[in-house]
């Protein structure tokens, strides 16, 4: 009877978590608007390209609920280019609440400068999806007129001592399972840079049929530019897809990188 007792106990516990969780769901259905951003729930992934990147994070530090989120970024000196634009958005890695936030075209971006987005406050959204913080992802990128975005490499941090980390972390999407994908890196005039890049690839020489990464999900791999001068880099992608022997090759990723 005692152990009877104890499982109608945990389901009625089972029962109001879950009752609690659909409340909130329900509650931050949609988008909601802040001062500064945009965010809440939004179905935002349609027809998946080749390649999407997802996010490129330097620091991107663990938090608690009713953390106070800060992005910081650097935004190069344009030189009074016009038509340029700034954009920063923060999606879920792996998506499964459709959470979306986008900073507000109001903010406004200072060239030459490091910028910061503030405040972020986790209780409005985060806390109440119950998103782990290793399952957000931040992409923050500037565009003049028509040309590449120019990807801004993003902390996201609630303290300046939680800023050490010097390597950028991509986050990628393919959608079609690759065995492996091979990474160069070349200065804006199309030099190559002699830096070690990341071997990413699956051990085919065990199984033929191997994948490194499944498509429809999303990946890191980690790019050390620390020894480089300041200045703008292009990441050349080319994936090598499981029984094709026509590679995929995205284009370029163009990055700024600061110290």
């Amino acid at each position: 009877m005692l152990a009877a007792r104890i499982v109608r106990i945990c389901c009625s516990l089972a029962g109001v978590l879950s009752t609690l969780f659909v409340v909130a769901f329900t509650q931050i259905q949609g988008m909601q608007d802040f001062p500064n951003r945009r965010e809440g729930t939004n179905i935002h992934r349609n027809a998946l390209q080749d390649f999407t990147l997802v996010a490129v994070h330097r620091n991107f530090n663990r938090f608690s609920p009713n953390a106070k989120l800060k992005v910081r970024f650097f935004l190069p000196k344009l030189n009074g280019a016009q038509g340029r634009t700034v954009s920063m958005r923060a999606v879920e890695l792996q998506d499964s609440s459709h959470y979306f936030m986008e900073a507000k075209e109001s903010v406004q971006w200072k060239d030459g400068e490091w910028n910061f987005f503030t405040p972020w406050p986790t209780r409005d959204v985060i806390d109440p999806l119950g998103l782990s913080p290793t399952n957000i992802g931040v992409l923050a990128q500037y565009r003049v007129r028509n040309h590449l975005p120019i990807v801004l490499p993003v902390d996201v941090y609630q303290k300046d001592t939680e800023l050490t980390r010097s390597a950028y972390t991509f986050y990628f999407m393919s959608n079609k399972d690759l065995q492996s994908l091979d990474v160069s890196v070349s200065d804006a005039a199309g030099k190559a840079m002699l830096i070690q890049v990341p071997q990413l690839r699956c051990p085919k020489a065990h199984n033929l049929e191997c994948v490194k990464y499944a498509a429809g999900n999303t990946y890191p791999f980690d790019l050390d530019l620390s020894s480089l001068p300041e200045g703008e880099y292009h990441v050349k992608l080319v994936g090598h897809v499981l029984r094709d022997v026509t590679p995929v090759s995205p284009p370029e990723i163009v990055l700024y990188h600061h110290h």
